[in-house]
């Protein structure tokens, strides 16, 4: 037994020494082999003394493609010529269809591929690079695609993909429920787009700029419908058992620099731009704040703010329109210069830093009615409060977009709420529509607006609290801290009342950031000096001047001025006294003796700017004259030629009109009572006065028989504060209190004093019970009574239709019947708020008649009205019913045409009103010939606001005036 285990031991040990000697052959052989393939992979250069063939596909753009001469251009053609100068080889780019270049590739009768998307189905017979640079796919959408605005969108339409690329597999692994179809090359797809075959279908990060229809593919495929579907690898590839000259591929690409590789990419992926604009990214599916119409267009409140700054501030902007993410990526890359706005209360975002903030919105839990329980038939309890909302259905889940910048706070403040996340809005939105949730957290004006869209904004409701407030700010990368204060000044420095106009213009009726920031005035030390140091400001005026200023029957002083003021001190803290005087002239006499510190409704005069300052303008009205009807029209002084005409006393109107109409005599009188009074007597032939006081005097019974006419070529009544001229400190304070009015504010002080509000008396039900009760005697008296409030009620009907009248006259000419200068304004800035929406053009036309004045002079002044008459009727065939026709003074028309596609629209209407104007006019006592001059300016081209469109109109007619009049012309 001990010789079988000695001879056991001995075959062991025979065996492991075999083993040994085995293994360590091995392990040399292995060495030598790795020695060699080291060797070779120093001396692999000198192997290649021929040109190594790259293979390029024509339509790969921006990575590989041909120029219109066909030389090789792209990211990868630059990246190989760079790599063959550090290799020291020569490189030949050969040209195949796609799929072509795989197949040579692979057999090996081309040596490389040029470039290609990192795929595990092409690994089976090509052999890769390491990645060289991350790509970007995309889905190109269609603009008609209104409501596609995440990929889950797509599921109704085919995606159009090249076959053999990388999309058809990427696109059915991440989104397998779309359906494709597959096209040979890029360029066959492009052209089913542009035939309509397709609405949507995939790509890199640019469509191909040698298609030769690129620009219309671009305008129905914008760049702000594209919707990022896959981040994936790019490297290039040689035959599968070629690895030895993949070795030497990876060598050379090894010696390329970051920084080289850099500038080829920005070469060609980067965002083109003017030389010396601000490239402004911004994501499209967040309005009312930032988006685009149809046509590709940047609309929204924080697009409209970003303007203004480049107004301000003189440097030009252009907008990017693409995904939240990418925005980010492409800061970071430096490929644009701003990201628009960005929750600086979120984490902070790498390599970037922010602004100031630009904006303040709020987030806010909107919950389901159909929460709301009903208690007793007759009442109901709803949820106030997000603590209610979980206390009540701690079960129920609350949707919430899974980029939201509240998540962390709620999940914090309220640990038990349970939440159900979205990878979109719009699938929150359908979600909610399906009754899925019944509850969904979101941006409070975004929220609105997208419950509109979907037809939900019935159904939810928003919880009182909490409310979350999000500071917007715009984000910039951190090598660039000379922007951030470039943007802060420019942003400081914006008008907070044209940011308020914005703010009524984009978002639903409410307390906005800058209406809420304009409640208390940003005051200055000084100023906050004066209002402590000095008390109350003695404010002066006329105790019966309504519906300007009056004292009321409860003895205190009322009217439009009282209400400006009122809204003043809420946001300034001043407090004012009120001094009360029975005339004009009296309180303007007490203002030059510093009885007290300022007064209301002054109009600026070169005399008066020497004794007083003048706070901006608030209020603004057209003079009138009142006069007894059987005169007839009267809409000019030169009517009132030899007679009288009454004027309170201080009119700063007095002397301008006595200049111009040298023949009216003028009665001064203190009061307008003293006026109508000299009227109704027939000691005057006409009162003037503004319409604000006609307005009021029509609640006065012997007035009915009067006339009242707006006064041609007088310029409407300015009301300004007059402010004591030491006193530079207060009149800053009220101007910073004025800019905080906005037209919304405006517009409730005239409608609440601009309409006729007349007590009946006796109520017709109450009378007729109370007779029943009392007998039939008394009964009979009662009859008498209602025969009274029958009268009575008459008579409000005819002042109420002259009223009706009066709020005419205040908009329209009395001539033409056209509308006047302060209806243009009004309609001016209604069409602008309009057309910025909706991306339109319009047009104001602003004309002059030639020849008028010669008609006028030789066949007096009735025969110049019935011309201008039958210019009115000329004018208003010319136009839509939605368009517009002033007649802006004297002999000046303009025309408002809106939703324009294009000049040659306002052409087509300037040469229909040439050729009109040009006709024959049969007048009463003549033929007459005139002409007309045109001046035309275009929104959004030739300015944003009225005023400007209306300057460059008038300036463009007084061109065509100096050209030799009779055409019209374009800025």
């Amino acid at each position: 037994m001990k010789i079988f285990y000695i001879l056991i031991g001995k075959i062991a040990v025979t065996i492991l020494l075999l083993s040994f000697l085995l293994n360590g052959q091995s392990y040399a052989q292995s060495s030598i082999e790795q020695q060699k393939e080291q060797a070779e992979e120093v001396l692999v250069a000198s192997d290649f003394a021929k040109a190594i063939t790259i293979a390029i596909n024509e339509t790969s753009f921006p990575y590989h493609g041909l120029d219109q001469d066909k030389n090789a251009i792209g990211i990868m053609s630059d990246m190989w010529r760079l790599w063959a100068k550090k290799q020291q080889v020569e490189i030949d780019f050969v040209v195949f269809p796609w799929i072509e270049t795989l197949n040579q590739v692979s057999t090996g009768a081309i040596d490389i591929h040029a470039g290609l998307s990192i795929i595990d189905s092409r690994r089976k017979y090509l052999h890769y690079s390491k990645p060289l640079f991350p790509i970007l796919t995309h889905i190109y959408v269609h603009q008609k695609l209104t409501t596609v605005n995440d990929v889950s969108d797509l599921k109704p339409y085919t995606i159009g993909v090249v076959q053999g690329s990388a999309h058809p597999e990427m696109l059915a692994k991440k989104h397998p429920e779309l359906q494709q179809k597959l096209f040979d090359s890029r360029h066959d797809l492009y052209q089913a787009a542009l035939n309509n075959e397709l609405l949507a279908f995939t790509g890199l990060e640019k469509l191909s700029e040698n298609h030769p229809d690129y620009k219309n593919l671009m305008q129905r495929f914008p760049a702000h419908k594209y919707l990022r579907y896959q981040q994936g690898d790019y490297g290039v590839a040689v035959a599968l058992e070629n690895k030895k000259l993949m070795t030497f591929v990876e060598q050379g690409f090894a010696k390329i620099s970051i920084e080289e590789r850099s500038a080829i990419e920005r070469k060609w992926l980067g965002i083109s731009k003017q030389k010396g604009s601000l490239l402004v990214a911004f994501d499209p599916n967040f309005p009312p704040y930032m988006a685009v119409t149809q046509a590709g267009k940047p609309q929204g409140l924080l697009i409209d703010m970003w303007r203004l700054w480049s107004k301000q501030t003189g440097i030009p902007i252009e907008f990017l329109a693409r995904e939240l993410s990418e925005n980010i990526d492409l800061l970071k890359q430096q490929q644009v210069d701003v990201l628009l706005a960005y929750p600086n209360n979120q984490e902070k975002v790498d390599q970037t830093i922010f602004a100031e903030s630009i904006y303040h919105a709020n987030a806010q839990l909107y919950v389901a009615n159909s929460l709301i329980k009903t208690v007793n038939n007759n009442s109901t309890t709803a949820i106030h409060s997000l603590q209610g909302f979980i206390e009540k259905y701690p079960l129920q889940q609350v949707g919430i977009w899974r980029e939201s910048v509240v998540k962390k706070r709620l999940k914090a403040e309220y640990p038990h709420m349970k939440f159900r996340y979205f990878d979109s809005l719009n699938s929150m939105y359908e979600a909610a529509e399906r009754n899925e949730i019944l509850a969904m957290i979101g941006l409070t004006d975004l929220m609105n607006a997208r419950l509109v869209q979907h037809h939900l904004q019935a159904l939810f409701y928003a919880l009182v609290e909490p409310i979350y407030q999000l500071e917007l700010s715009p984000l910039i990368h951190h090598s660039n801290e000379k922007l951030v204060k470039i943007i802060d000044d420019g942003f400081a420095s914006l008008d907070i009342q044209n940011l308020m106009r914005l703010e009524e213009r984009w978002l639903n009726e409410g307390e906005h950031y800058y209406h809420r920031l304009v409640k208390k005035v940003k005051l200055s030390e000084d100023e906050l000096s004066f209002i402590n140091d000095n008390g109350p400001i003695k404010v002066g005026m006329v105790n019966d001047l309504a519906p300007m200023e009056f004292v009321n029957e409860e003895g205190k002083f009322d009217g439009i001025n009282r209400n400006v003021l009122d809204l003043i001190s809420e946001r300034t803290d001043l407090e004012f006294n009120y001094v009360g005087y029975d005339s004009w002239q009296q309180l303007y006499q007490a203002m030059m003796a510093q009885e007290v510190d300022m007064l209301a409704g002054i109009t600026p005069t070169e005399q008066r700017a020497q004794k007083l300052l003048f706070s901006d303008n608030y209020w603004q009205m057209p003079w009138v004259i009142i006069h007894p009807q059987y005169l007839g029209k009267k809409t000019k002084l030169t009517d009132f030629h030899g007679k009288q005409v009454a004027i309170v006393k201080g009119y700063y109107l007095l002397d301008k009109i006595r200049e111009q109409h040298p023949l009216v005599t003028f009665k001064l009188v203190d009061n307008r009572h003293q006026a109508l009074v000299a009227l109704q007597q027939e000691r005057v032939d006409g009162f003037i006065t503004t319409i604000a006081s006609a307005t009021q005097l029509l609640k006065k019974d012997h007035i009915i028989t009067m006339m009242i006419s707006v006064m041609e070529s007088v310029s409407l009544d300015q009301s300004h504060f007059g402010i004591a001229k030491s006193a530079a400190i207060l009149k800053s304070i009220i101007d910073k209190g004025l800019a905080t009015l906005s037209d919304r504010e405006k517009q409730s002080i005239y409608d609440n004093w601009f309409s006729l509000a007349i007590k009946t008396g006796l109520d017709r039900n109450v009378v007729l019970q109370v007779g029943v009760q009392i007998g039939a005697i008394i009964l009979l008296v009662l009859i008498v009574i209602v025969m009274w409030n029958r009268r009575l009620q008459v008579e409000i009907k005819h002042r109420e239709q002259l009223e009706k009248i009066m709020k005419h006259m205040a908009t329209h000419d009395e001539l033409t019947g056209l509308a006047n200068r302060v209806l243009l304004k009004d309609r001016l800035s209604t069409a602008i708020a309009f057309h910025q929406r909706q991306s339109l053009q319009m047009a104001v036309l602003f004309m002059d008649l030639d020849g008028f004045k010669n008609v006028n002079d030789n066949y007096g002044h009735d025969v110049g009205d019935e011309l201008l008459q039958e210019v009115a009727l000329r004018l208003q065939g010319c136009v839509r019913e939605s368009d517009t026709v002033v007649r802006f003074g004297g002999d000046e028309f303009v025309l408002l045409l809106t939703g324009l596609h294009s000049k040659n629209e306002a052409s087509y209407v300037a040469e229909k009103v040439l050729k009109l104007m040009q006709s024959e006019f049969e007048l009463s006592k003549t033929k007459a010939y005139i002409g007309c001059s045109i001046g035309i300016a275009m929104y959004p081209g030739d300015g944003l606001n009225d005023s400007d469109l209306l300057k460059v109109a008038d300036t463009l007619m007084y061109k065509v005036k100096a050209e030799g009049k009779n055409h019209y012309v374009f800025s």
